[in-house]
């Protein structure tokens, strides 16, 4: 069939071919920006997560691992270090309009608002919120000197965590610092 083609119909498809490539690698390359949450919103709306929670997340899951593996037989002071990737995930519930303009239909997403008092003002519904993944875990422990007692810190941290072995690491503690 391209034989059939002069060479200025030849040169028109290619063309054409081309933009078509090229619309397509942009829309591509935008398509994950069409499905933010926080499209359409007002920039006086406050943020979904506070900046601080992947903070508080990990020093609350450092200090909790901490305080039970203290309590274990042979194992003394413990000090742990969580490795987080990223941030949280929130999950922002949105109302989706249609408009339907001369045969192209155009999509609207909102995010819903709750309103929970005159004073209190405005915050999106949050649907579902994912914690950060645990990258990796290092725990210092008293004891773990002893082979035992770091094997059963290590299979304590790898339960509580649901992290694989290689993901967590236990050192013994020196016995001059605190």
């Amino acid at each position: 069939m391209w034989e059939r083609l002069s060479a200025s119909q030849r040169k028109l498809l290619s063309w054409i071919g081309l933009l078509a490539a090229v619309g397509i690698g942009l829309m591509l390359i935008q398509a994950p920006q069409l499905n933010r949450p926080d499209m359409g919103t007002s920039p006086s709306q406050p943020a979904p997560a506070p900046p601080d929670y992947e903070i508080s997340y990990a020093a609350q899951l450092e200090a909790s691992l901490a305080k039970v593996l203290a309590e274990a037989v042979g194992v003394g002071g413990v000090d742990v270090f969580v490795t987080l990737e990223g941030s949280s995930r929130l999950v922002i519930a949105e109302s989706v309009t249609l408009e339907d303009r001369g045969g192209e239909t155009r999509q609207t997403r909102n995010p819903v608002i709750l309103r929970a008092g005159s004073s209190a003002g405005e915050t999106p519904l949050i649907l579902e919120q994912y914690a950060p993944k645990i990258l990796g875990v290092l725990i210092v422990a008293e004891g773990a000197e002893n082979p035992h007692t770091r094997y059963k810190i290590l299979k304590a941290a790898q339960t509580v965590l649901q992290l694989p072995a290689h993901k967590i690491e236990v050192l013994a503690k020196s016995k001059g610092k605190r």
